[in-house]
């Protein structure tokens, strides 16, 4: 094979720097994008459920005082009956669950905040699978989300949903968090007590405790197993708009997938950058080093000229 022949396999082997550096890139990209795809789609996700928040909160606040002090006491008289205790208004005055807090009848009867862990969902009636693909579930048979005494609060979510960020990352919250439940213009405070893991049967710390003003977040534990539940008991406390800021600004110490995925892009782009960068510097020497072997139009130097010439 002669010398013509092997430099051309040897070109069809091998592609350019510049090629090279670019599938090198593509390929980066599309990791990147695999790994940050979920996160776009939650943050996609988060501005819809704002603007349905957002929507609601705007219609509450508009309601006459009267009309708001009517479903509040409906609310409360259904959790009076939950508990066994009477009602402030005639039982077969009380409307059904389904009716409960469905002002212009919109589905949703509230909305939970969690400072620590950066989630605000909103809280739809009952446990089906469309209202867990939307939002937050409150458990038929446990109190409406108004507070007061006896009374027991059950609200339950998926997670580890591909594409959804629900109850994720409830399992980073520690004892003394702040949960926070916005119904009827009305902000509830509950302060993280405790947390367990049971079988889906295992209902009886759900009871309701006489005097008591209780909540517990439900959701499915492990990931991709879901046989077990996770549960984060909480109590009633006092709440203050002070806290509850600093309690934003703790939402750091939880870190989620989200700020993962934020993590991993920037070091994949300081990465690539770098790259970028180092391939530049090292050409432009090559080039001044080149530059340095040629005379000053460009051709052979002396010392090749002369190597060059024969010996007269």
């Amino acid at each position: 094979m002669g010398k013509g022949e092997g430099r051309k396999k040897k070109a069809r082997r091998r592609l350019p720097r510049w090629a090279d550096r670019l599938i090198t890139a593509l390929v980066i990209l599309f990791g990147v994008g695999l790994l940050v795809w979920p996160w776009v789609v939650d943050c996609f996700e988060s501005q819809g459920v704002g603007a349905t928040i957002s929507k609601v909160t705007a219609e509450v606040d508009a309601l006459p005082a009267d009309q708001k002090q009517w479903y509040l006491q409906q609310a409360q008289s259904y959790n009076a009956v939950l508990a066994g205790e009477v009602p402030s208004i005639p039982e077969d005055d009380i409307v059904s669950y389904g009716q409960q807090l469905t002002y212009e009848n919109d589905p949703m009867m509230s909305w939970i905040e969690i400072p620590s862990i950066n989630v605000s969902m909103p809280i739809y009636h009952g446990t089906s699978d469309a209202v867990l693909m939307a939002g937050v579930g409150h458990l038929e048979g446990s109190s409406l989300p108004v507070g007061g005494t006896s009374t027991y609060t059950v609200l339950t979510a998926h997670s580890g949903m591909r594409n959804l960020r629900m109850f994720d990352d409830i399992h980073e919250l520690e004892e003394g968090d702040i949960v926070l439940l916005h119904t009827m213009g009305d902000i509830l405070a509950y302060r993280v007590t405790s947390s367990e893991v049971v079988w889906p049967d295992e209902t009886s710390s759900l009871a309701i405790q006489p005097g008591q003003d209780l909540l517990t977040l439900v959701t499915c534990t492990p990931y991709g197993v879901n046989d077990h539940r996770l549960l984060v008991h909480c109590v009633r406390t006092d709440y203050s708009q002070e806290e509850a800021q600093e309690a934003s600004l703790l939402q750091n110490r939880h870190w989620g997938a989200r700020e993962w995925a934020v993590l991993i892009v920037a070091v994949a782009a300081a990465a690539l950058v770098l790259d970028i960068v180092i391939y530049r510097l090292r050409r432009k020497a090559k080039l001044k080093k080149k530059a340095r072997g040629q005379g000053p139009s460009g051709s052979d130097g002396p010392d090749v000229l002369l190597s060059g010439q024969k010996k007269r």
